[in-house]
């Protein structure tokens, strides 16, 4: 009775981070954000698969994941019992279901115990608790699936990835400097090529430049080789032309499937670990234009394909004006655009803005579309059930007094080759 008494905060400040295999001690909470007053206690749920959910207001993958967290609690009845742990504030959670659906799953806010208890860096970061109390797995949210809970209360033998991220991760150092070399195992080629970094699951990049030094340099973490060549050649790691992967054309078998991540998430951590790099250089005393051509000369040298960007006649669609089409005249109107559902609208926005989000459309994911109206003012666009099919979305641009035409042109386009291909061959 008088360690229950004990305030959970000097608890947390003496708490060692467990591992898999640990067993979890009994601790109990007060803070259920959506059962206000209430006390759990997880030695209350003994005989059941635990599921700690970690989440926070800025993930989005995590706040759209809940729906399916609360059909597997559905599905499983009494068998599991998930729970959705934050550090954010009850004020914070509390803004946040003003906007979105509350889950019906018990929310642990303000959590300090069990995120020292279980250390991390992204989220979601699902933590698997068995039947005896014991740590199972640490693992990602994807491998949180219905097929995954059977195997495991069934007794099925069940292999995870395991989340083996650290809380002390320095990006102001260079890769095989940091943590003293414990990044060196990684390390592929110098200049910096690497592997994907298991204890960083993070997807970062950028472009540094020492005036002082005269220094300039990349630093990508965990990416794509293909969005790595999208920003080489692009020239830019904020916006390439190359963005879009209708503007790729891929010289190269599929066989390996290297630039597209499986749509089966018990292939996806797989996939990670064969296919994201990480890359590190600097240059002395260049500009950015030599900085990228640098960069590029680099990542054909360590990585398996040959890239470059070569002007070829395509087919695409070409958007121009409706001949003696009257535009709205817009004055002092709010700059915006909305997506709800099946209605898409830009508010006093140029045309480029209409053109790049067509090229984001799954249906030219292999049709590129370019802008040949020469219009310079801002438009009003509203377009509603239009992405189904190019029919229907060249009748919608049509109302708006645009024309979606077929056209073959010759467009600047980024070309990925195996490296021992030659011409003609």
């Amino acid at each position: 009775m008088v360690l229950f008494l004990i305030p959970l905060g000097g608890y947390c400040q003496n708490i060692m981070p467990l591992n898999v295999g640990d067993t979890l001690p009994s601790i109990s909470f007060k803070n259920v954000f959506n059962n206000p007053g209430a006390s759990i206690s997880l030695n209350d749920y003994r005989g059941k698969l635990i599921i700690l959910d970690f989440w926070n207001k800025w993930c989005i993958g995590c706040i759209n994941s809940f729906p399916e967290m609360e059909k597997l609690q559905k599905n499983f009845g009494n068998k599991i019992k998930i729970f959705l742990v934050t550090t954010d504030s009850n004020e914070a959670v509390r803004q946040l279901f003003r906007r979105v659906k509350l889950p019906s799953l018990p929310i642990i806010t303000g959590d300090t115990l069990l995120t020292n208890m279980f250390p991390h860096m992204t989220v979601p970061h699902h933590v698997w608790i068995n039947s005896e109390g014991i740590v199972q797995f640490i693992t990602d949210g994807y491998n949180t699936t219905e097929n995954n809970i059977e195997k495991v209360l069934v007794g099925n033998k069940l292999t995870l990835n395991v989340k083996k991220e650290v809380n002390d991760f320095n990006h102001d150092v260079p890769f095989w400097q940091e943590g003293n070399g414990r990044l060196q195992k990684y390390v592929t080629g110098y200049s910096f090529a690497m592997k994907r970094i298991e204890e960083n699951t993070s997807t970062n990049w950028s472009m540094s430049k020492d005036s002082v030094n005269k220094v300039i340099g990349f630093k990508f973490l965990n990416i794509s080789l293909l969005e790595l060549y999208k920003m080489a050649f692009g020239y830019s790691i904020y916006y390439s032309p190359y963005k879009h992967i209708n503007r790729v054309v891929f010289d190269v078998p599929r066989k390996r499937n290297d630039f597209k991540p499986p749509t089966n998430y018990d292939s996806l951590n797989e996939w990670d670990k064969n296919n994201l790099v990480c890359f590190e250089s600097k240059w002395m005393a260049v500009k950015d234009t030599l900085a990228f051509k640098h960069l590029q000369d680099d990542v054909n040298k360590f990585f398996p394909y040959s890239v470059k960007v070569e002007a070829r006649e395509v087919f695409c669609y070409s958007l121009t004006l409706v001949p003696n089409y009257h535009f709205k005249k817009i004055t002092n109107e709010k700059k915006m655009i909305d997506w709800n559902g099946d209605k898409f609208s830009l508010k006093n926005m140029p045309v480029s803005v209409l053109v790049e989000s067509l090229n984001g459309m799954n249906i030219f994911d292999s049709i590129p579309v370019i802008d040949e109206t020469g219009l310079e003012d801002n438009i009003d666009v509203t377009l509603i059930n239009a992405f189904t099919d190019i029919k229907t979305l060249k009748g919608q641009l049509l109302q708006n007094g645009f024309v979606l035409e077929q056209k073959n042109k010759i467009l600047k386009m980024l070309i990925i080759s195996e490296k021992n291909n030659r011409a003609g061959n």
